[in-house]
């Protein structure tokens, strides 16, 4: 089922022992647990958190007696042994379990006794997507997060603000209360989001270039194996890094603010933001990155680097500098 009837359900009566969270917003996956844990009187003593329980821990959490609650809630974060649970949910239980994370169980011959034993027992879960909600659930959710800021959103606004976070929740919370408190008792624009709110594509090529920054290599990867297909294209990945650190280079070499305002064509509170992170490598090391990347173009167009691996070279060669 979608995120967006879980709490319909739960309020209907309708209570499953077993659930799976899937899909990638953070924030629909934090309130699907919140959402549970309200199934329990006195959560500090009957909802537990577990990572990666063994057996014996998983079991015992299970099978402990509710404290003054008809329910007990065990939120787990990545299964790795049922064999001592196998049966959970097949009589009726007070202990719900939520899997919070599961990495996709392996079937068939490469699949060992535990993963087949782990695939069994999530098939009788209850599957709450959390992935990004439509356009008109996020739009029902802003209309009634605006009433607690006494704003009003402009329904251009609203469709920006959902266009520029890629309708995900996790960012679109926090970008709506920076909004809100911003224009509290007031109207929200366009114009406000444009100004206050990076856009879903830009703000992923920031998270990569904090990671190059870092010089770490792990997390610019993993940075990168978050991106849609489109930016993982080499030809997409080269042209935006190349123009995301030549835009740095320039802000931090050129002194005269609005020229620079004027040539890329971003405001006030962007160039500081671009300038703030460009001291961070400073302006020999961002000489080296575009040298890196032009190397790189040079060797994608004459296939010294195949095309199958060029997105995780450039990545790693920016982050490396050679």
């Amino acid at each position: 089922m979608k995120f967006s009837e879980l709490k319909k359900r739960i309020n209907g009566g309708d209570v499953r022992p077993l659930y799976l969270l899937t899909g990638s917003d953070e924030y629909l996956r934090s309130n699907a647990v919140r959402l549970l844990k309200r199934l329990v009187t006195m959560p500090e003593l009957n909802a537990v958190t577990l990572e990666s329980p063994s057996a014996t821990a998983l079991r015992d959490a299970l099978n402990a007696v509710p404290m003054m609650s008809e329910k007990r809630l065990v939120a787990v974060d990545r299964l790795i042994d049922v064999s001592l649970v196998s049966s959970f949910g097949e009589n009726e239980t007070s202990t719900v379990l939520v899997v919070t994370a599961q990495p996709e169980v392996k079937k068939g011959k490469k699949a060992g006794k535990r993963e087949e034993e782990i695939s069994r027992f999530l098939s009788r879960a209850e599957v709450i997507d959390c992935s990004p909600l439509d356009t008109p659930t996020v739009f029902g959710w802003m209309a009634a997060e605006a009433k607690k800021y006494d704003v009003t959103v402009e329904s251009e606004a609203a469709k920006l603000l959902a266009e520029y976070c890629g309708n995900d929740m996790s960012r679109i919370s926090g970008e709506f209360w920076k909004l809100a408190s911003y224009r509290a008792g007031g109207t929200m624009t366009a114009d406000d989001v444009r100004a206050l709110v990076t856009p879903e594509h830009d703000y992923a090529v920031w998270q990569l270039s904090n990671a190059v920054a870092a010089g770490n290599a792990r997390l610019a990867l993993d940075v990168y194996d978050s991106f849609g297909e489109d930016l993982r294209k080499p030809e997409t990945l080269f042209g935006t890094l190349s123009s995301h650190f030549r835009k740095m280079y320039y802000c931090l070499t050129e002194t005269d603010d609005e020229a620079i305002k004027k040539g890329l064509g971003i405001r006030d509170n962007a160039l500081y933001a671009v300038r703030r992170e460009a001291g961070r490598f400073g302006e020999q090391r961002l000489k080296r990155i575009l040298l890196v990347l032009a190397e790189l173009d040079e060797d994608m167009k004459n296939g010294t680097v195949p095309r199958e691996v060029a997105s995780e070279t450039i990545v790693v060669r920016t982050v490396n500098e050679i």
